[in-house]
């Protein structure tokens, strides 16, 4: 999951796990299933800070539970 991934660690999005409305704003952020996201900051009681398309994008702690990453690697 998202909120368990390490800050300075690269991960492929497998699975996003939710309704409709969360998958679409996360897709216009950029983030959807394939894209690779850099873990820029994931302390346990704020956001976690992900870089993707060079952009940087704070996912709220419940929402990052229901993205499922893996690959990890810093490609």
């Amino acid at each position: 999951m998202l909120s368990e991934a390490r800050p300075g660690t690269t991960y492929s999005v497998l699975e996003i796990k939710d309704e409709a409305r969360l998958i679409n704003r996360l897709s216009s952020m950029g983030i959807l299933c394939g894209s690779r996201l850099e873990i820029c900051q994931n302390n346990k009681k704020q956001p976690v800070l992900v870089f993707v398309r060079d952009t940087l994008v704070a996912i709220g702690r419940e929402e990052s539970k229901k993205i499922f990453i893996g690959g990890s690697g810093n490609e």
